[in-house]
């Protein structure tokens, strides 16, 4: 069978998928497809419902607004990353190996979950989420994380920087838009990506231990091949 054909065949296969799951699913999913490619504000609720296969009778059933569609998709993708974060943390014990697991899990989830990716990309930082408790109070959690791992390394004395809330907007920062310039199958693989972010995160915190700079190879853990299995656990059972 030629690749075309395969391609066609696995469309065909998530179409019946897709129309098979319940509405709401179907709702959340159109949402995740059309904001992720064309944008909240370029989407109106109806062709959500309209690419779900929904009625427009039924569509106010299940979604009141594009509002609440969008907040729930932030809420969940946020509340999975997040989950990760901390899971790729506890596998480790220093803060030159969390920071690079940190590093690690914002390359690897874009990459694994890539319409998730860009609209986290697109949505997280395009609104005042204060009004939203949970959102508001998923990314102040993250936020922890990473400040806790940078000031662990500096009062180690391994990490040499100015100020931590910097540092941290810097790196995490770095990471952003993996989905418009990640290819699969492109020069460089998931590996060599996820390695070089990684030395570059310990080369803005001017990572050292025993009077020698720190780069990934250096690190005993963790691989990437581990950092990608935390990041499936963690989103094992979402629809995305």
């Amino acid at each position: 069978m030629s690749g075309n054909a395969d391609g066609s065949a696995r469309e065909r296969r998530g179409r019946r998928a897709a129309d098979d799951a319940p509405a709401n699913v179907r709702l959340s999913q159109a949402a995740l497809e059309l904001f992720s490619q064309k944008g909240f504000h370029a989407t109106g609720i109806r062709e959500i419902g309209a690419h779900a296969g929904v009625s427009t009778s039924m569509l106010y059933h299940y979604l009141s607004s594009k509002d609440e569609a969008l907040s729930d998709l932030v809420l969940e993708g946020l509340s999975r990353h997040g989950q990760a974060l901390e899971n790729a943390c506890a596998i480790v014990d220093r803060p030159e190996e969390r920071l690079a697991a940190l590093i690690g899990v914002h390359i690897i989830i874009p990459v694994k979950h890539p319409q998730m990716g860009q609209l986290l990309q697109q949505e997280l930082h395009a609104r005042d989420w204060s009004d939203h408790p949970a959102i508001s109070g998923q990314r102040a959690r993250t936020n922890r994380l990473w400040t806790g791992v940078l000031t662990s390394g500096q009062e180690e004395g391994v990490f040499t920087f100015g100020s931590a809330s910097l540092a941290r907007i810097a790196l995490m920062r770095s990471t952003t838009l993996v989905t418009q310039w990640y290819k699969a199958g492109g020069a460089l693989g998931l590996d060599a990506v996820t390695a070089q972010f990684a030395d570059l995160a310990l080369g803005t915190v001017r990572a050292r231990r025993d009077g020698r700079p720190l780069r990934f190879d250096d690190l005993e853990a963790p691989s990437v091949d581990r950092l990608v299995e935390v990041v499936e656990d963690a989103h094992r059972d979402v629809w995305w």
